[in-house]
């Protein structure tokens, strides 16, 4: 029988926990490394429904890709959910920064998600970004349509050109900040989330198509895959993928 110690090896060996941010907090972060697992759940965020749902379920782990314990916790009463999960008997492990960056990843698997062929590592500094080519090129109000039926979003801030996409950058999560290095590797577009105000300025600006199209939607790309990579890495034990975690923002359009 599997414990969750042997779930945390697992992930260290595909995204190296020793890899991620100074400022993250990756890792086994709630529970007893000991204790034997017969199910564990997936999930990108450890949210209220999800704990639920494991408890329904009879998952002893719940992997996830944000930190479940993020910043320094300066209470622990029932509000945290990590409080909760420890008073379930649920172990966490999160696999965060360091699952951005690794082969497979999140990048990785957004490329993926969209379709994209050829997919390589750009040169942004941190190895988050990806880029591929479409197999067909397109209009940039086709290319939105397009992301949307891919990543399942219910809607897209973008920036609008006149030029036809063919390769496209990806970063899943908070890649605004990159989106010169997409232009400088010669993307036509960028598909990534949490873009500022004053980046869209510039943007519209250089003329360069890019999507927000959502911190959940572009990382959550990744939970599917890396079940099933522990599914047949652990095949004593049932990998669940979530059927609570979503997209906690609703979009309206007028």
């Amino acid at each position: 029988m599997s414990r969750v110690i042997d779930f945390y090896k697992f992930i260290n060996s595909i995204a190296p926990f020793d890899t991620q941010e100074s400022w993250d907090n990756s890792g086994f972060l709630v529970g007893d490394g000991n204790r034997e697992v017969k199910k564990v759940l997936f999930a990108l965020d450890v949210t209220e429904p999800v704990l639920d749902e494991a408890i329904e379920k009879g998952a002893e782990l719940v992997i996830s890709h944000h930190p479940v314990i993020f910043g320094a916790l300066k209470e622990f009463h029932p509000k945290n959910i990590a409080f909760l999960a420890a008073e379930k008997g649920i172990a966490v492990i999160s696999a965060h920064t360091c699952l951005d960056i690794a082969d497979g990843g999140v990048n990785d698997c957004l490329a993926v998600a969209l379709g994209l062929e050829n997919v390589a590592k750009v040169d942004d500094g941190e190895g988050l970004m990806r880029m591929g080519e479409l197999e067909h090129q397109m209009s940039c109000a086709d290319f939105i349509r397009y992301v949307a039926e891919k990543l399942n979003v219910g809607g897209i801030k973008y920036t609008p050109t006149d030029k036809m996409i063919k390769k496209v950058a990806v970063c899943g999560g908070s890649g605004g900040d990159l989106y010169s290095f997409a232009m400088g590797a010669g993307a036509d577009a960028y598909v990534t989330a949490n873009i500022k105000h004053n980046l869209f300025i510039e943007m519209r600006r250089d003329d360069f198509c890019v999507l927000d199209a959502g911190h959940f939607c572009t990382e959550n790309t990744v939970i599917k895959p890396l079940a099933e990579k522990a599914a047949k890495a652990f095949q004593d034990t049932e990998i669940i993928v979530s059927e609570s975690s979503e997209d906690p923002a609703r979009y309206y359009a007028r």
